[in-house]
C-alpha cells in the first residue's frame, strides 16, 4: 500500500504563517512557504506547508485494530462493506464464508460475525472451498480513513472562518468597563475556538490524556509483554478518542476537557504590536503550561493563532465569551515564543528566517 502523508498540524493552520522563504540549498529561489527550526538552527529552512509536519498513516484504522470499532460503529460499518465488497461484490469469482452451520453471505451476516473471522472457512459460489490464508491477508490490507477525513470535514474546513470571526468580533467589539475592560463576543465565536484548541490537542501523535496513555502502556507492558502489540493497542484506544471526538456528545478527554474549560476558563488573546516581532508556532502548537518558579506565571492553555495573535486559556470565573483583549509588546512576544519552543517536540515554525527575530 502507498504511504498517505496525514498532517497531525493542519495545513490550513500553518497558512497564517506562511511567506516569501528559500531553502539553504536554494538560496535564490523564493517560493510560498513557512521556515522551520530543529535544535542548532539559527537560519530556518524554507518549506512548503505539505512537506512538514506529517507522519505516514497517522489516522489509519488498520483491518486488524477493527476491535476498537465496539465503541466506533462508523468504522465497524466501513469494514463490513469492504469485506462484503472484497468477496461478493469486486471478485470475478465471489466467495461466502462459513462459520459452524451460519452461512455468512450477506452485509448482515458479515456485521454478526465480523469480530470472528479468523474462524471462517470460505467458499467460491459453486461449494469448492477457497484459499482461506490469501482472503485473510487480503483483508489485512485494508484501511480506514474515517478520521482523517474527519478532520479535513469537521474541523480544518471551518478553521479560517472560525479564526476570522473570533478576531473580528473581539476586535468590534467595544470593551466593557464595568468587566476590567473585557470584550464580549457571541458564545459561538468563543466555543468555535475553544473546540479547535482541544481537537488540535487531541489529534497530536504525543497526545497522553494528562498521562492517562502512559500509565496504560507501561501497566501493560509490565503485565503482559510484547511492545508492538501494546502500542498498537494503545494507538487503537487513541483512535477510539479521536473518533468520540468527532461522533458522540460526550464522554472521553475531549467533551470533557472542554466542558470544564468552558466552566472554569477564561479566554485572553494576546496580539503583538506592529513593532514587537512576531508569534512562533511547532509541532505541538497546543500544550498545557505550568511554572511553579516565575512570580508573575501564566499558567494555562497556549495556542498560537497566528503570527500576531496568541491565546492563552487561562482559570477564571467569566464567563468564556467575555475575552480579555492584550497588547503584547517585543519582550511578552519573546517570553511566549520561549515557552513555544521549550514545548516543542522536535520543530518549530516562524515566518522569520532567523532564530535571533523571535527568540
Amino acid at each position: 500500500m502507498p504511504t498517505k502523508n496525514q498532517h497531525f498540524v493542519p495545513r490550513i493552520y500553518l497558512k497564517a504563517w506562511e511567506t516569501k522563504v528559500e531553502t539553504s540549498k536554494e538560496p535564490n529561489k523564493k517560493f510560498d512557504g513557512v521556515y522551520y527550526y530543529t535544535n542548532g538552527m539559527d537560519n530556518g529552512e524554507g518549506s512548503t506547508r505539505e512537506a512538514i509536519l506529517w507522519e505516514p498513516h497517522l489516522y489509519t484504522i488498520s483491518f486488524r485494530q477493527f476491535y476498537l470499532a465496539r465503541k466506533c460503529p462508523k468504522v465497524y460499518n466501513y469494514f463490513v462493506d469492504e469485506i462484503y465488497n472484497s468477496m461478493r461484490s469486486n471478485s470475478s469469482k465471489p466467495v461466502y464464508g462459513k462459520l459452524g452451520y451460519s452461512i455468512i453471505k450477506t452485509k448482515k451476516s458479515i456485521y454478526k460475525h465480523l469480530f470472528d473471522i479468523d474462524k471462517w472457512d470460505f467458499y467460491y459460489d459453486d461449494g469448492t472451498t477457497a484459499r482461506k490464508k490469501a482472503l485473510l491477508n487480503r483483508f489485512d490490507d485494508m484501511r480506514c480513513y474515517l478520521l482523517e477525513d474527519s478532520f479535513s470535514n469537521i474541523f480544518e474546513s471551518k478553521w479560517e472562518s472560525i479564526l476570522h470571526t473570533f478576531i473580528n468580533e473581539v476586535h468590534k467589539i467595544a470593551p466593557n468597563p464595568e468587566a476590567g475592560g473585557v470584550r464580549t463576543i457571541s458564545e459561538v465565536a468563543a466555543k468555535d475556538i475553544m473546540e479547535f484548541f482541544f481537537m488540535m490537542l487531541c489529534r497530536s501523535p504525543r497526545f497522553d490524556a494528562t498521562g492517562v496513555y502512559t500509565r496504560m502502556s507501561k501497566l501493560l507492558k509490565s503485565t503482559f509483554g510484547g511492545s508492538d502489540e501494546i502500542d498498537e493497542m494503545m494507538d487503537a484506544v487513541w483512535f477510539t478518542e479521536l473518533y468520540r471526538m468527532f461522533y458522540k456528545e460526550k464522554g472521553g478527554f475531549y467533551h470533557t476537557a472542554l466542558a470544564k474549560a468552558v466552566e472554569n476558563c477564561q479566554i485572553i488573546l494576546f496580539e503583538a504590536y506592529s513593532d514587537a516581532g512576531k508569534f512562533i508556532t511547532s509541532d505541538n502548537p497546543s500544550f498545557q503550561h505550568i511554572s511553579y518558579v516565575e512570580a508573575h506565571n501564566m499558567n494555562g492553555y497556549y495556542f498560537p493563532i497566528s503570527p500576531k495573535h496568541m491565546l492563552l486559556i487561562a482559570r477564571g470565573s467569566d464567563e468564556i465569551n467575555n475575552v480579555d483583549y492584550r497588547m503584547a509588546d517585543r519582550e511578552l512576544v519573546k517570553k511566549f515564543n520561549r515557552i513555544i519552543a521549550l514545548h516543542s517536540n522536535k520543530l518549530i515554525v516562524s515566518s522569520d528566517s532567523k532564530r535571533a527575530d523571535f527568540l
